[in-house]
């Protein structure tokens, strides 16, 4: 089998199983009077259920999803939650499994304060360099660990480096759970500076019909500086955050 990895390893590729049901806008803030009409906030939601066409096919132009992977971190999450809140919008967190178990405590904080989250493996293994029954056990570990810290099910998960194969989707997906992709990568791991992130970002969305998914990392440097440039810059090129769901239990 030829994995298919993320633009730091190599070519992107992968699947999203959503469906999509159009609710009310909202924000991350104590009271919606907090929320002004100069921030960002949600302009929409979709609720997630495991049928349904790739995530970009339900994403109109000028819409973005935010998303966060590797957390939860014990004091950089919680500042990039900050910086979420201050433009009264929300996000999806894929938690490592071995993270989620250190800090259960972010990542039901992240869970309470209204944003997505999902899995993201055990420990960030690559996993199509596994056997396809050994990659599987350290999703359902890293999976079931997440479900544990948020106290909530979720059928999110994302590939670690995105990266994946035919017969990995297949299991993944066996298991009921939906695989996000990526469309606008940060590369806040490549030691990029906030301004330089929200550049890439920006410049990925416009090749990709003015959509699509972004991806950051909350345990990274200057994770909460680069959240706000992002953020800026989407509000300045004129796009609106859509916010994931998950179903009611």
């Amino acid at each position: 089998m030829n994995p298919t990895i993320h633009p730091a390893l190599g070519s992107l590729q992968g699947a999203v199983s959503l469906a999509a049901v159009l609710l009310m806008s909202g924000c991350v803030a104590s009271s919606p009077n907090e929320c002004s009409p100069d921030m960002l906030g949600v302009s929409r939601t979709i609720e997630l259920t495991r049928e349904s066409p790739p995530v970009h096919e339900l994403l109109e132009a000028d819409e973005v999803i935010l998303t966060y992977d590797d957390g939860p971190h014990p004091w950089r999450t919680k500042e990039v939650m900050t910086a979420l809140g201050k433009e009264c919008t929300r996000a999806t967190f894929f938690l490592l499994g071995e993270k989620a178990s250190a800090h259960p405590e972010r990542a039901r904080a992240l869970h309470d304060a209204g944003h997505a989250v999902g899995s993201h493996s055990m420990d960030h293994a690559l996993l199509p360099e596994m056997e396809v029954e050994a990659a599987m056990a350290n999703v359902r570990a890293g999976h079931a660990a997440t479900e544990a810290a948020i106290r909530q099910s979720t059928p999110l998960f994302r590939f670690p480096y995105v990266a994946s194969t035919p017969d990995l989707l297949d299991a993944v997906h066996a298991e009921g759970l939906i695989d996000v992709d990526v469309t606008a990568d940060s590369k806040d791991w490549s030691g990029t500076t906030p301004n330089a992130s929200a550049e890439l970002v920006i410049e990925a969305l416009e090749a990709h019909e003015r959509r699509g998914i972004i991806l950051l990392h909350d345990p990274q440097g200057n994770s909460a500086a680069r959240t706000h440039a992002v953020l800026e810059a989407l509000k300045e090129n004129g796009y609106r955050v859509v916010a994931l769901e998950i179903p009611e239990d």
